[in-house]
């Protein structure tokens, strides 16, 4: 594979800095356009906004390398943002994808910076949930999932499905 970039690339980049004019006022845009719209639905950064970027409607961060102490701090803050929009849904957590094991980390970090200071363990408890412990939860979880759909005949039949589902306990 050649090192040079894709004709498609350099044409996309060539119109954006037609339109924009600077590399500096098309990431402005963008970022603007995440933080107070609907679109770009995802953001993709390296080695950016980890400071002094604040838009509630982050839900996921994708960590795909090590960052320590104050930057890992700084990064987690980007998802931990309460955030109700326009139409009534709510997000009251973020989630933190981790790629590159940071969650030792995260333990050195929060305790360096004493952010844990004053609370109880049963107030933390939760807080990280370790994936492959989750993983390994999944095979039963869609068992059990099928198991309520057991008395649907046809597993074609949506409505069947819908019709078993309107039982409020159930669905729930």
């Amino acid at each position: 594979m050649d090192d040079e970039p894709a004709d498609e690339i350099v044409r996309f980049w060539q119109k954006m800095m037609k339109r924009y004019g600077s590399e500096e006022e098309y990431n402005k845009q963008i970022i603007n356009r995440f933080k107070y719209g609907d679109e770009p639905e995802i953001l993709i950064v390296v080695d950016k906004l980890l400071t002094g970027f604040d838009a509630p409607r982050n839900t996921v961060l994708y960590l795909t390398r090590i960052l320590r102490e104050h930057t890992l701090l700084q990064a987690i803050a980007r998802v931990n943002r309460i955030y109700e929009n326009e139409d009534g849904a709510s997000k009251e957590f973020g989630y933190i994808v981790d790629y590159a094991s940071v969650l030792g980390e995260l333990d050195r970090a929060l305790s360096m910076y004493s952010v844990l200071d004053g609370f109880e363990d049963e107030d933390l408890a939760g807080t990280l949930i370790a994936v492959q412990e989750e993983v390994a939860k999944l095979p039963q979880r869609y068992s059990d999932l099928w198991d309520l759909f057991n008395e649907v005949k046809n597993q074609y039949d949506e409505e069947a499905y819908e019709q078993l589902l309107a039982d409020d306990a159930l669905r729930e």
